[in-house]
């Protein structure tokens, strides 16, 4: 291995949250391209050609592109590794089986002139909001005109004792000091009060485009913020909202719309998804009227802009604009802060958020123009391919170097979770192509691995001579591990080095999950045919427990040790916990 690799690979690559795409689109586990640009550019020379198998929203396509033009946090980045890139354009070519994913990567790499899209997308919002921006009017708690910024809803709850309804919201959120309880009171008879111990109240409604009567769980507004004259304020709903959105309720869809189907698999809960069984239940009424309006309107641009004006309305769509958006109580706040949907999931809390998403969406021009700016001066060429890397178009030695994050076995059901962007594009994910560790499918992990060993196989074939493979993986089980080392032992490759990539912040998954891993690996992969079998080494925790303060950090470094050596992963995360655990180690 070359001295430079080992030097880059002696260091964590770090991911962050800021830079010039950050503020643009979401994706589950998206890493920052300016960190992926590093790599890129000390692996390659300039002119080269880049895969990435798993490419998810196109990150590593605008990695290659950013080589060009290294911003200031990719030469601090490679400062910090003691790399040494060679700066550059790069060309790329992305596959992955998303139909959102892809549809994200093509316009965020081959964009319209950034100064046409701010002008579109005004307009466009300008013209929406002409008709339907009157949904989002209101009064401030002195009866003065105002406009609606977002609504707390609230879930209700029958209590156990009194049997009256009260609000989650009420029973559970205190002021003073502001938190979300998990043990509450009824506010009618002062019984102790848990979600757990309590019925969900439930209503049944006409739904006009299933027509026929549905179930859902019954939720009301709560709190209202709103701008009156440029001051922004807040104020309890009253009955006078409750009929706004009852009213609301009673309004027509617009002609030819369709109810989309969800379909569920490992991410359904019978609670909180309580009568969500198509796209429209996952919005209010008011915000899948504008977000209809607003898509309709798109298709009065060409398909280059039209494209780059719905990424802008995906882009807000799953994370801002349906009931998963939420709020939260932190520490020391004086007021409930407003957050997007948890990536990677489908929750829904007892305290859904619904936000103004004209006024959402005028925020998002911004970021997109910065980036569009940003590639419409790069030359490098991006190709964006729709299908799975099992079968790859490329000819033989064809490509430079592959980064790739493919998925991580029952870690995110992809498809599962972009299906709330990808059914307005009318192009779901093809799931039978899936590569994933998922009951509702019935894939284990021999499927998975078997999927995962075939796109390598294709790399292998179309690397040069002297090509490389950075794969980033996250697990913390040890069937999964296994999948992926097989899959990697019968491609052909061998594992040269290893590193993690450092999160600035965890995902939602990684930090709630029994077991979670702190960071993800980093396996430099070489093209090499004379692998030993893979055996167990005993008590591998055991030794790698020195100089790691708590056992999260230190399984990530047993799997890339196991890796390294040829050794089997045979710990699960938690495994590995409950050892440190009974050593007096925090996780």
């Amino acid at each position: 291995m070359r001295d430079d690799l080992a030097t880059l690979y002696q260091r964590a690559l770090p991911s962050f949250r800021s830079g010039v795409f950050f503020n643009t689109y979401a994706y589950p586990t998206k890493i920052a391209p300016e960190s992926i640009a590093v790599y890129i550019a000390t692996h390659t020379d300039p002119g080269d050609t880049i895969l990435d198998s798993f490419s998810g929203s196109g990150a590593t396509g605008l990695a290659a592109q950013m080589c060009e033009n290294p911003t200031p946090a990719m030469l601090s980045i490679a400062e910090k590794l003691g790399a040494a890139p060679v700066w550059g354009p790069r060309n790329a070519v992305l596959y992955d089986i998303s139909t959102y994913g892809t549809f994200a990567a093509r316009v965020m790499t081959n964009p319209p002139i950034a100064s046409d899209f701010a002008e579109a997308a005004e307009a466009l919002i300008h013209g929406v909001e002409e008709n339907y921006g009157h949904l989002y009017e209101t009064v401030d708690e002195h009866g003065k005109q105002s406009t609606l910024r977002h609504v707390v809803w609230s879930s209700v709850l029958t209590c156990k004792s009194c049997r009256k309804e009260f609000t989650f919201y009420d029973g559970m959120v205190g002021w003073d000091p502001l938190t979300i309880k998990s043990v509450g009171a009824c506010p009618h008879c002062g019984a102790s009060a848990t979600t757990s111990d309590n019925e969900f109240s439930t209503e049944v409604y006409y739904d006009q485009l299933l027509q026929k009567n549905v179930t859902r769980r019954r939720r009301v507004p709560v709190l209202l913020y709103g701008e009156t004259d440029g001051n922004n304020w807040r104020r309890a709903a009253n009955s006078i909202d409750v009929q706004t959105v009852a009213r609301i309720e009673e309004l027509d869809f617009l002609p030819g719309t369709a109810p989309r189907a969800i379909k569920w698999g490992e991410l359904h809960r019978s609670g909180y998804h309580c009568g969500i069984t198509h796209l429209h239940h996952f919005y209010t009424k008011r915000n899948y009227l504008v977000t209809d309006a607003l898509w309709r309107a798109t298709e009065a641009y060409e398909p280059a802009m039209r494209d780059a004006l719905r990424l802008l309305i995906l882009s807000y769509n799953a994370s801002h604009s349906t009931i998963m958006t939420r709020v939260v109580a932190k520490h020391d706040s004086r007021d409930l802060v407003l957050t997007g949907a948890q990536s990677g999931v489908l929750y829904v809390s007892n305290l859904p958020v619904e936000k103004n998403i004209l006024k959402g969406l005028t925020r998002k021009i911004k970021p997109f123009v910065r980036a569009f700016s940003y590639i419409n001066g790069c030359s490098g060429h991006v190709e964006v391919r729709n299908q799975s890397s099992d079968k790859l178009i490329e000819p033989d030695d064809s490509i430079s170097y592959v980064f790739t994050d493919p998925p991580f076995g029952d870690f995110i059901p992809y498809a599962e979770v972009n299906q709330i962007n990808e059914l307005w594009l009318d192009a779901t994910t093809d799931r039978t192509c899936e590569a994933i560790i998922s009951p509702s499918q019935n894939k284990d992990a021999g499927d998975y691995g078997a999927r995962i060993c075939a796109s390598l196989r294709e790399a292998k074939r179309v690397l040069t001579d002297n090509g490389l493979m950075t794969l980033v993986f996250h697990s913390s089980k040890a069937g999964v591990w296994q999948a992926l080392s097989k899959a990697m032992d019968d491609a052909g490759f061998s594992v040269e080095t290893t590193s993690h990539l450092a999160k600035a912040q965890e995902s939602f998954k990684q930090v709630v999950s029994a077991g979670g891993v702190k960071n993800d690996s980093l396996i430099l992969l070489s093209a090499n045919d004379c692998i030993d079998d893979r055996k167990v080494e005993e008590g591998a925790s055991y030794d790698l427990l020195a100089g790691h303060e708590g056992a999260r950090d230190a399984y990530a470094a047993y799997v890339n040790h196991c890796l390294e050596n040829g050794l089997r992963v045979e710990l699960d995360a938690r495994d590995v916990y409950a050892q440190f655990a009974a050593r007096g180690v925090r996780t």
